[in-house]
């Protein structure tokens, strides 16, 4: 008897080969998470993980390969990372160091370009090393430095590649813990082709970060001999000929975000030769395209002058995004105040990290943002600070558009606080704040009395998505208040239109605060909140469970934690001397006293 088997055809391979391509674009593509996460602040425009996809596609079988090789923007991900730094014995001795040499593996890369044909391709050039000891190449011992110099001159191998498919970048990230493999970028990105039309006409996105969030607050660069940068930033980029720099109209037509983290530029070229303003251009002539600006962790050696930083800020007309984090002008004593602000009408989000309240004061009161519907604030001074910053001036700015109206006692009541603000509005009518459409507001490490916070609840009407961390009395500022000259009945209700909280604490008697602010706030006939987060720090065996109708989120999961300032029996205290937070070789390297 003869038994004939059938193989049924698989039911995938049966699809038209376009919604195949689409499936396959869908799994190598896949959307990164942009929840703000204060332990992930930094996306990259698409995932590592993901560039090797294409290639696990095309050898499943025949049929798979043929559409993955024949969709080109499968493969449109490029990215180089120090895994592809391949290791080497050359010699017989393994116990010489010069018996191993270093080399750069670009097959993988080649193949993606060639691949992607000319599709638009997103570029990732990440030489962040995993046991990086926060030395720098002219701090670190001899060998260390030689490995140093082999990853900073892998970089122009990689451009060298890189560079013949410039006109179809669509994203360029470029990472790293040490400054030589951005400086050696950057050097190469700022040599000015040799005619003009080249360039990167299609680029949206430029990323250069630096990550070391320690340097930003040193008074000085380090490395310390290289804090100068003379070129003209991403001269390569513009297309701009080496003979005639002016010559660009429109420079990066396409750039609509550009994020700079710990690397700095020469500010007043990056805004006249690669944004395209020239001194004392009227606005209308301004060709950038910026949407997304973010400058941070900036040592206060490099950072921006105010003009500097007035002329970047100018020409970006259209920016919707604005990020400072330990960064911005440096407001030196005698700097007068704005009185014709930066207008931009079309910002509609800040994110600021500060270290200095009447710094972060004086830099909004340069920028003119009358839509602004988002706003971020976070005191970023160094955790191990024996001072609390007093963010009292910062609120009382953002509450009535004053920089010289911060002298408010923290002694003082309540009322009397409100009746300092009613009584400067009543005078000349002028105090206001200077975000009228505030709808979602964060504030992390925000210290200040009470008076500050109140100010600013009550004038923020619209506000609709509140986020507390690490933020006392700002709860507080949301009952309803007594307003001065009024009927003894009638009580003003902060932000009524509020509609979700989230906070972040280690205090569950948070929740009792929280449950009489929203009674006090319902019997004077304000909506209940009905959206609650509480991010609480609890011990794994209370996490899911709920706090009297609150529910208990896992953030960092704590086992017996002690209380603040108590140490385990065989635990140091980290602020001893070689404790976390007195470690006197750390300290001397990022200028931190113990």
């Amino acid at each position: 008897m003869n038994y004939q088997i059938h193989r049924s055809q698989c039911h995938i391979n049966v699809l038209p080969v376009e919604i195949l391509s689409y499936i396959f674009t869908l799994a190598t593509h896949h959307t990164i998470s942009t929840d703000i996460d204060p332990k992930r602040r930094y996306e990259v425009p698409f995932s590592p993980e993901s560039v090797t996809m294409p290639t696990v596609l095309a050898s499943v079988h025949r049929h798979w390969r043929h559409i993955a090789l024949s969709t080109s923007t499968l493969w449109s991900s490029l990215s180089m990372s120090l895994e592809q730094v391949v290791r080497c014995k050359v010699g017989s001795d393994a116990a010489d160091e010069r018996a191993y040499t270093t080399f750069l593996d670009v097959q993988r890369l080649a193949a993606h370009i060639a691949r992607s044909r000319n599709s638009p391709v997103d570029i990732l050039i990440d030489t962040r090393d995993p046991e990086w000891d926060f030395e720098e190449e002219e701090e670190c011992s001899s060998h260390n430095a030689a490995t140093f110099f082999q990853y900073a001159t892998f970089i122009p191998q990689i451009l060298d590649l890189l560079f013949p498919q410039m006109y179809r970048w669509r994203s360029l990230t470029i990472l790293s813990d040490t400054w030589a493999p951005l400086r050696v970028a950057l050097e190469r990105l700022s040599v000015p082709t040799l005619i003009k039309g080249s360039g990167a006409p299609c680029l949206e996105t430029l990323i250069l970060m630096r990550c070391n969030e320690f340097l930003g607050h040193s008074d000085v660069f380090s490395p310390r001999t290289q804090h100068v940068f003379d070129g003209i930033p991403f001269a390569a980029l513009t297309g701009a000929p080496h003979h005639d720099l002016s010559a660009q109209s429109h420079p990066l037509p396409k750039l609509r975000n550009l994020t700079l983290v710990g690397v700095h530029l020469n500010w007043t070229h990056l805004s006249r030769y690669t944004l395209g303003v020239a001194p004392n251009e009227p606005l209308s002539h301004v060709s950038s395209c910026i949407q997304s600006l973010e400058l941070s962790q900036h040592c206060r050696e490099v950072r921006p002058t105010v003009d500097e930083f007035t002329g970047i800020i100018k020409a970006c007309p259209l920016l919707r995004k604005l990020v400072i984090r330990v960064s911005g002008p440096k407001f030196d004593a005698g700097v007068p105040c704005s009185d014709r602000p930066v207008s931009l009408p079309l910002l509609e989000e800040i994110h600021l990290g500060y270290t200095n309240v009447e710094d972060a004061a004086m830099l909004l009161s340069h920028i003119h943002a009358p839509n602004l519907i988002s706003l971020s604030i976070e005191d970023t001074n160094h955790i191990a600070s024996p001072d609390i910053e007093d963010s009292g001036p910062l609120l009382t700015y953002l509450a009535t558009g004053f920089l010289d109206l911060c002298d408010i006692s923290a002694e003082a009541g309540l009322n009397h606080g409100l009746c300092t603000y009613y009584l400067a509005t009543s005078k000349d009518s002028v105090a206001k704040t200077p975000f009228p459409h505030l709808e979602r507001l964060s504030l992390n490490g925000v210290a200040a009395c009470l008076i500050p916070f109140s100010l600013l609840m009550a004038v923020i009407p619209k506000l609709r998505h509140l986020s507390l961390s690490r933020t006392p009395n700002a709860l507080l500022a949301l009952l309803p208040i007594q307003t001065p000259f009024a009927d003894a009945c009638t009580r003003t209700i902060p932000c009524r239109a509020l509609e979700s909280i989230e906070i972040f604490c280690m205090e569950e008697q948070t929740k009792n605060l929280l449950e009489f602010v929203q009674r006090e706030r319902e019997q004077s006939g304000a909506p209940r909140v009905c959206n609650i987060d509480m991010h609480l720090e609890v011990s794994s065996a209370d996490t899911g469970e709920e706090i009297e109708g609150y529910q208990i989120i896992e953030d960092d999961m704590v086992e017996n934690q002690p209380a603040y300032g108590e140490w385990a029996p065989d635990e140091h205290d980290p602020f001893a001397p070689g404790g976390v937070f007195n470690d006197p070789d750390f300290d001397e390297a990022y200028h931190y006293l113990s």
